[in-house]
């Protein structure tokens, strides 16, 4: 079962990075004028994460 849910995370891990990193490298230069780069930099890690963790729940 451990094996099952460590495949599990890394799935999860990659199908958030496929979809969050070409998405940041969009919305960037849109709001780095008002944000600046470590603020969205945050924002990106704290999205991520939500969306990481919620893909586990549904799946797991």
């Amino acid at each position: 079962m451990i094996r099952y849910r460590t495949i599990l995370q890394v799935v999860c891990i990659a199908t958030v990075a496929l979809v969050m990193l070409p998405v940041g490298r969009l919305l960037f230069p849109f709001v780095s004028a008002e944000l600046g780069r470590l603020p969205f930099e945050a924002i990106e890690a704290v999205g991520s994460a939500a969306l990481g963790f919620g893909l586990y729940a549904m799946l797991g």
